[in-house]
C-alpha cells in the first residue's frame, strides 16, 4: 500500500464513494475502493503529522506555533528544494514538487494551506486544504481540521475530515467524518482509528479503520465497509503484502460468505 492505509495529520479518512446497486457482489473492486480510501486518508493524515509534530515545543502562542509548522515542513521533506513554505502570521503555504518526506510520504506534489489557532486551555489546531495536491498517485482535495497534543514520546492528531479525490488505485473517494492518528516521535510507525462515512441520498455507508503501520512496510489492521443494504465487506492487513476480504451478509441472513485477496503496493518483511 502506498502510503498508510494510516494514520494523519489533517489525519482520513476518505469514505467509500457510491457504489453501483450491484456493488456488494463487485467485492473485489469494493476492496480496493476501501483500500484507496484508507490510503487517502492515511496520506491526508501523514501529512498533517508531518506539519505538526513537536509544535508543542514552540512558544506558545498562534504565531509561533505557525513559524514551528512552518519549519517542520521545510525539514522533513527531501531534496531540500523540493518544498517551497511561506508563512505568514498564523497561516503558512507550502507548495511541494516531487517530495520525499517522514511517515512514508513520496511523490508529493501540489498546494497545502494551513491555518494554526491555539485554544484558550492551549490545544493546537490547524486547518487544512489543498490545491492540487497529490501523494503517491492519489489526489487529495484536503478539507480538514486537526487538534494536535502530546504527551512525552507520545503523539496524538483528532481529525475531523470532509473531502474528496482519487485513490492510489484510481477508485473515485470521498469522506465526511472523523479519525485519531496516534505515533510516537521515536519511531516511523503511526496507527489511524476512525470512521468516515459516504452520503448516498438520504443514506450512509460507514467506513471504520484501525489501521497500524512503520514507515512504508505493510500495515496491519482492518477496513470494515458497511453497505446500504446491510452486508459487511472487511479487509485486513497481516503485515504483508496481500489483504484479505470477506463479504458476509447482514446479521441473521442466510447470504453466502465470499471471500479474495487483494495484493498492496508496500514493503513486507
Amino acid at each position: 500500500m502506498r502510503n498508510f492505509t494510516s494514520l494523519v495529520l489533517l489525519g482520513s479518512s476518505l469514505t467509500v464513494a457510491a457504489c453501483a446497486s450491484n456493488a456488494e457482489t463487485a467485492t473485489t473492486d469494493n476492496a480496493e475502493t476501501a483500500i484507496d480510501s484508507a490510503d487517502s486518508t492515511s496520506a491526508e493524515g501523514n501529512l498533517m503529522m508531518a506539519a505538526t509534530d513537536g509544535s508543542d515545543r514552540s512558544s506558545f502562542t498562534a504565531i509561533s506555533v505557525s513559524a514551528q509548522v512552518s519549519a517542520n515542513l521545510g525539514a522533513r521533506f527531501t531534496p531540500a528544494s523540493c518544498v517551497v513554505v511561506t508563512p505568514t502570521a498564523t497561516t503558512v503555504k507550502a507548495v511541494f514538487t516531487d517530495c520525499t518526506g517522514v511517515y512514508g510520504l513520496v511523490h508529493v506534489t501540489g498546494e497545502l494551506d494551513l491555518s494554526v489557532s491555539l485554544s484558550t486551555q492551549g490545544a493546537i489546531t490547524v486547518h487544512g486544504v489543498s490545491n492540487n495536491l497529490k501523494v503517491d498517485g492519489a489526489d487529495l482535495d484536503v478539507d480538514a481540521t486537526a487538534t494536535y497534543s502530546s504527551q512525552g514520546p507520545a503523539h496524538t492528531l483528532t481529525v475531523t475530515t470532509k473531502g474528496s479525490g482519487t485513490g492510489p488505485r484510481g477508485n473515485p473517494v470521498e469522506h465526511d467524518g472523523s479519525y485519531t492518528v496516534s505515533w510516537d516521535s521515536s519511531t516511523q510507525c503511526r496507527s489511524l482509528m476512525g470512521e468516515w462515512s459516504t452520503e448516498l441520498g438520504l443514506l450512509t455507508r460507514s467506513n471504520e479503520v484501525d489501521i497500524t503501520q512503520c514507515g512504508t512496510s505493510c500495515p496491519t489492521g482492518t477496513i470494515v465497509h458497511k453497505f446500504l443494504g446491510g452486508k459487511q465487506l472487511t479487509v485486513t492487513f497481516d503485515g504483508s503484502a496481500t489483504a484479505d476480504w470477506v463479504l458476509a451478509g447482514p446479521a441473521g441472513s442466510t447470504t453466502a460468505t465470499t471471500s479474495g485477496t487483494v495484493a498492496l503496493s508496500c514493503q513486507a518483511p
